[in-house]
């Protein structure tokens, strides 16, 4: 196929080097063109979203907000305008199902089959296409898109219509984002009682408290080099992102009027290190929020 990829930041470029390696045409598009740039073996870069649209077969979308996804999608000059009919717009982004399901109704009557396909796994799953795709849409556009899809990630999954895939991604979110709160906790705790970092991180791994959260991000530095905070808290996921989709989260369970207790008070934490300016960090940099002087 020949697929424009929008959003080579830190997800979309390992995905997209998966397509060229799969022998797809892609077609690279970001805001900055050095990060365009960086996609060995593309086609073609693209100026905009309307070039890069410009006869591909499908075009994946992955960007850091809502706003941008929908201006993307549905601006002057967005995908919905530019893209020939047939053409299948994906939004792999993280974003609201109302806003899928919009995309959905508005690209259909332009002729543009429409998915939603979050994804899960982080930088590492990127690399390693590794990564969990929660797709949302009709059964058969899914079905001609899977094979891309699953040069990306190791579980790929149609969940349902329009929607579903994104009402999937934030559940998963809501999940690891309360967990690495209390995994913060805990470790401000077991840090003030003088428990050894890597002896503790050895326990938790073998116990009730074990979670891929811990796993990639356990807060106490010295436990393990690949996690953020041995390496300064640099970001496999940044504090702001897990902010939105929590918010994001939020605003869908009061849609549906569930409670949302514990998302609101995980939540209520991460908005604390933003105002201690630490959004741009590793979202596991909640534990500064927790015990400031780990700094």
């Amino acid at each position: 196929m020949k697929i424009a990829f929008i959003g080579l930041g830190t997800m979309g470029l390992r995905m997209a080097a998966h397509l060229v390696a799969g022998g797809h045409e892609v077609v690279a598009c970001d805001v900055n063109p050095a990060a365009a740039a960086a996609l060995a073996g593309a086609v073609r870069i693209a100026d905009s979203p309307a070039d890069a649209v410009a006869g591909v077969d499908v075009a994946l979308v992955s960007l850091p907000s809502v706003q941008i996804v929908e201006q993307v999608f549905l601006g002057v000059g967005g995908l919905r305008d530019a893209a020939a009919p047939g053409t299948v717009l994906v939004d792999m982004s993280t974003s609201p199902p109302t806003l899928a399901r919009r995309l959905f109704a508005e690209c259909a009557a332009a002729g543009q089959p429409c998915l939603d396909a979050p994804v899960s796994g982080g930088p590492t799953g990127a690399d390693a296409a590794t990564l969990t795709i929660m797709v949302g849409g009709d059964a058969a556009v899914f079905e001609r898109v899977q094979p891309v899809f699953e040069l990306m990630g190791s579980l790929v999954r149609h969940v349902g219509g329009p929607g579903a895939g994104q009402a999937a991604k934030l559940c998963n979110n809501l999940i690891a984002g309360c967990n690495m709160v209390a995994l913060a906790e805990s470790c401000a705790i077991a840090a003030k009682e003088g428990v050894d970092p890597a002896t503790f991180y050895e326990l938790l791994s073998a116990s009730t408290g074990d979670s891929k959260v811990l796993r990639n991000r356990f807060p106490l530095a010295g436990a393990s080099e690949r996690h953020p905070s041995s390496q300064g808290w640099q970001p496999m996921f940044m504090l702001d992102l897990i902010v939105k989709d929590m918010q994001l989260a939020h605003e869908l369970a009061a849609a549906h009027g569930v409670t949302s207790e514990m998302t609101d008070t995980a939540l209520a934490q991460y908005l604390k290190g933003q105002e201690q300016g630490d959004g741009r960090l590793d979202y596991s940099a909640v534990f500064l929020v927790k015990r400031p002087e780990a700094r």
